[in-house]
């Protein structure tokens, strides 16, 4: 089963430089280095809260369980080491990827908008599966949304803080499982992020993110 993994968190005005740069010049690179992670991304909220988002899609879970990455998360960069500590709200996640609509998902291709959409348990279920099959179809149809995703979270990668983790001010925060629209045009991604919330109870309101920057393997 195809994996992703994902991070949100907030990061003071004046350290923002120095985070965009250390993504853009060392992390990214680091991350897609790994064995089985595929893409890496990053984004910047347009609405708050949880400014910065980076995804990472992967083959599976176990690549964010082998030697190779707990090695790397053993042994943070000095840059890493400087700027760890001054993320805030952190919000981590390896997760299934446990449905995938839309072309895009052929190629990993990524959206220059992105929502997210935390939901309830039922929005797991066989029922609530069938509800986002049902769903998709007609909102990728309508245009400007290209891909819809269900991640499901898995506590077991995360339950053991590992050296880097240890840098963050507090424990990283494991969020619900979470649908991903991605598309072209704000308003329509918007529009369907909310009417999948609507469809599968989501209990927070729909956050929306415009992509930085797009790097695949």
């Amino acid at each position: 089963m195809p994996g992703l993994l994902s991070v949100w968190n907030d990061i003071d005005a004046e350290d923002e430089a120095a985070f965009n740069a250390w993504y853009h010049e060392e992390h990214l690179g680091e991350r897609l280095a790994m064995p089985g992670i595929l893409t890496a991304r990053r984004y910047r909220s347009l609405d708050a809260p949880r400014a910065y988002a980076a995804l990472y899609d992967t083959d599976g879970l176990e690549p964010l369980r082998s030697d190779a990455y707990l090695k790397l998360l053993a042994n943070p960069t000095p840059r890493t080491q400087a700027i760890m500590p001054r993320f805030r709200n952190m919000v981590r996640a390896a997760s299934e990827v446990r449905a995938d609509h839309g072309d895009a998902a052929k190629n990993n291709a990524a959206g220059a908008v992105l929502a997210v959409v935390e939901l309830g348990a039922p929005g797991t279920s066989a029922a609530g599966l069938k509800t986002l099959e049902a769903k998709a179809a007609p909102l990728l149809a309508a245009g400007g949304v290209q891909r819809i995703r269900l991640a499901v979270p898995d506590a077991s990668t995360t339950r053991v803080p590992n050296p880097e983790a240890k840098l963050r001010d507090k424990p990283d925060a494991l969020p619900a499982p979470f649908v991903l629209v991605e598309g072209d045009a704000e308003a329509a991604v918007r529009t369907a992020a909310m009417a999948l919330a609507q469809a599968l109870g989501a209990d927070e309101p729909v956050r929306l993110y415009a992509l930085l920057e797009a790097r695949a393997k």
